[in-house]
């Protein structure tokens, strides 16, 4: 990294700490909406700006450690300046570590980060494309500091996640979680870190971390998934969220959801009226909402209402159950449920999922609702045909190859 884009770096960040992140009452304030929720300080970061400065400030704080993993990671301008200030961390002495899904990276060469190397820094990707683990990917996003502060998400290091693809911008959110439950999540990584040393997955050592962990029993929980046998244990708990819950209001990016989860959200959209999905309108890979429409029918027969956002493509991963809100990595489909490494955080606070219903108005606000009509519209048995190839490909292979595919989806005029 040149002497000037150092300087460059350090202001920008510098700027973006004096603006966005204050001292109140002894504690760090983040870019975004606070909550206080038992010993755990929240903030919440939805637009663009907020996430790209909470990041940059995160690592900017670190004064012993940055954990860090993301699926995807971008050698555009983000990606560079993500990048840089990792290296100017591990230059001033912070242990840093970087790990990145060989898959979902696949843009960016290793020769990317040797200024990382070269700064005292560890990198690795999490690479999966031999044997039986090709189809498994690690989903998941989180940027731990100190062991103090962790963030997590929906949202990958790359321009078109933080308002800088325009239009095609993806919308996503994240949150930032400032208590105990960080040093849970930093052994966690750790874990993930020895596991996949060098490159080279032990599926047997992921396997047993994700079976024998715990999320404990307080307000915010660190749930997880994984290669397992059965369901995730992430998906799990949000299926005895949906048994005892009155209503909910769930955002996916992604939604071909196993029998099971499938059955339980009618079930309870059966039980009360104003339940409500919002899919994406757009996207960069017309196989998954070809997939997710396959099941409409079915949801709006048991008083589900459905909205796919049209402003942008949605990346998005929220799901709220009465007080409980779960944000993270995982989308509702079968890939997040029983194959991929999630990471999600579940929190059980009133106020925040008040707030989050909130945030979902406004997205249902910019949406198309589903109707009748408009199913009749699309039906015909060719869309049929091409709906179920599709929820084979994002389910059973992968959301990749649905990209190769045209999709034709049929709009309302």
């Amino acid at each position: 990294m040149s002497m000037k884009r150092a300087a460059r770096l350090r202001r920008t960040v510098q700027s973006g700490i004096a603006n966005n992140m204050t001292v109140q009452s002894g504690k760090l304030r983040f870019p975004g909406t606070h909550f206080q929720v038992g010993d755990h300080d929240l903030h919440l970061v939805h637009q663009p700006q907020d996430r790209l400065n909470a990041l940059l400030q995160l690592i900017a704080m670190a004064q012993k450690s940055i954990q860090m993993f993301f699926y995807m990671f971008c050698a555009d301008e983000t990606g560079q300046q993500m990048r840089d200030a990792l290296v100017m961390a591990a230059t001033r002495g912070v242990r840093v570590q970087l790990i990145i899904d060989s898959f979902g990276s696949t843009q960016v060469s290793d020769r990317f980060f040797d200024a990382l190397l070269d700064a005292g820094g560890e990198y690795h990707s999490f690479s999966t494309r031999k044997g039986l683990g090709y189809l498994i990917r690690n989903h998941q996003k989180m940027l731990i500091i100190d062991a103090i502060h962790a963030l997590v998400g929906g949202f990958n290091i790359a321009d078109s996640y933080f308002g800088r693809a325009g239009d095609d911008s993806w919308e996503d959110l994240g949150i930032i979680v400032s208590g105990p439950q960080a040093q849970r999540l930093s052994d966690y990584f750790e874990d993930m870190a020895q596991a996949s040393n060098g490159g080279n997955v032990s599926f047997r050592q992921i396997r047993n971390i994700i079976r024998q962990w715990r999320p404990g029993i307080g307000q915010v929980q660190w749930l997880l998934g994984g290669p397992t046998n059965r369901i995730s244990p992430w998906a799990l708990t949000f299926k005895r969220s949906l048994d005892i819950g009155k209503k909910f209001d769930i955002v996916s990016a992604y939604f071909s959801p196993s029998q099971t989860i499938l059955r339980r959200l009618a079930k309870t959209a059966r039980r009360n009226k104003g339940s409500r999905l919002i899919m994406a309108g757009k996207t960069d890979n017309g196989a998954t909402i070809a997939a997710a429409r396959l099941l409409y029918r079915y949801l709006m027969r048991r008083k589900t209402r459905i909205f796919e956002y049209q402003p942008r493509p949605l990346h998005m991963k929220l799901m709220v159950i009465d007080d409980m809100v779960y944000i993270g990595s995982a989308n509702l489909d079968i890939r997040s449920m029983f194959i991929n490494l999630e990471i999600m955080v579940r929190i059980k606070d009133a106020g925040l999922a008040l707030h989050m219903c909130t945030l979902i108005d406004e997205l249902v606000s910019q949406s198309e609702e589903q109707t009748r009509v408009l199913l009749k519209k699309r039906d015909t048995i060719w869309s049929r045909f091409k709906a179920g190839i599709a929820y084979f490909l994002v389910n059973s292979v992968d959301y990749t190859i649905g990209r190769r595919i045209k999709f034709r989806l049929i709009r309302k005029s």
